[in-house]
């Protein structure tokens, strides 16, 4: 992979000590953990799960966040979509000027596979996410509703005549990023074998770079990877998201937690939260059994939801025991 110097720092670990550390593990012949980072609005909402085929998608996630995306050919989704968006992310996060465009470039298809660990075969599919990712933006809005002393909104009231009780205020925001400025690719057809796809350059938007840069979770890449189900790989990095935050403990009911994953429209079999509730249960369970054992989480055998508690940290930003996506290159 081609890399830009004013824009990108694609160095796998930060100092001596790292590089050592990394080697020791490829010497001694254990797996070597790779880093990658993924935003943290989209631990809270997130793509699609499978292809909608449409051009617009809308999610509500909890905390009064809604995300909506928005592609002029189809909203990125799926296992593939949330790959493609930890690499655009890192790539982003990494980059050593800020609030810039962020060029990445790949010579063939191949490399950017060998960069997200993925086979041959699933060029086809990431080739798709691409072109899904291409001039795609997401917008999101955000409602939050306080308490608070009518007497700091007096200079809104006339003449003085402000509550004198407390008053409730919602705050709304909203915002929307481009994804992507530019792609650009050539398509290679000598009318006999399939088609080829090489000299890449994706320009990450600078709205998006800085978007990554100041609100980035960084994740375990070799275990987002290997969770197949696109509701798992958003539960493990949500569950990565809150537990950095969290200071104690945290409930979260079941039908936020359905609102969030697996959200059920008004006019679907009411069993389908249930459905959806195991499901997101089972995906816990699955997630520290095989992937975050130091997760301390308790789930209420009544069903009403689930108690997270301070676990071992992870992952961190410059975790020393960790390569990044795009060393191996």
């Amino acid at each position: 992979m081609k890399k830009n110097e004013q824009t990108t720092d694609l160095v796998p670990v930060h100092d001596d000590t790292s590089i050592e550390a990394l080697f020791d593990l490829v010497t001694s012949g254990e797996q070597p953990k790779y880093l990658s980072f993924i935003p943290g609005l989209f631990t809270t909402a997130s793509l699609p799960f499978k292809n909608v085929k449409k051009t617009v998608f809308t999610r509500k996630g909890s905390q009064g966040l809604t995300l909506t995306l928005t592609s002029p050919i189809n909203v990125p989704f799926g296992r593939y979509g949330r790959l493609l968006l930890t690499v655009l992310t890192t790539h982003a996060v990494l980059s050593k000027e800020k609030k810039v465009p962020v060029m990445i470039e790949y010579n063939s298809l191949s490399e950017l596979l060998k960069e997200m660990q993925l086979p041959r075969q699933r060029g086809k599919d990431i080739k798709e996410q691409l072109d899904c990712f291409t001039n795609a933006t997401f917008a999101f809005t955000h409602r939050e509703t306080t308490l608070k002393s009518g007497y700091l909104f007096k200079d809104i009231y006339e003449d003085g005549n402000y509550p004198k009780k407390d008053v409730e205020v919602t705050t709304k925001t909203t915002g929307s990023i481009r994804f992507t400025t530019g792609v650009q690719f050539q398509e290679i057809d000598d009318k006999v074998t399939e088609k080829k796809y090489g000299n890449f350059k994706i320009v990450i938007s600078a709205e998006f770079a800085d978007f990554c840069q100041k609100h980035a979770v960084p994740i375990d890449y070799g275990i987002y990877k290997s969770i197949s189900s696109a509701v798992g790989k958003d539960i493990y990095a949500w569950l990565v998201f809150r537990n950095n935050g969290l200071k104690d403990s945290a409930f979260i009911p079941r039908d936020k937690l359905v609102e969030q994953f697996m959200p059920v429209a008004e006019d679907k079999d009411p069993n389908t939260v249930n459905v959806n509730y195991a499901f997101i249960v089972n995906q816990i369970n699955e997630i520290k059994r095989k992937y975050y054992p130091e997760l301390n989480v308790e789930i209420d055998p009544q069903g009403s939801g689930i108690t997270l508690f301070k676990s071992p940290t992870p992952v961190i930003k410059n975790d020393t025991r960790y390569a990044l996506i795009t060393s191996m290159l």
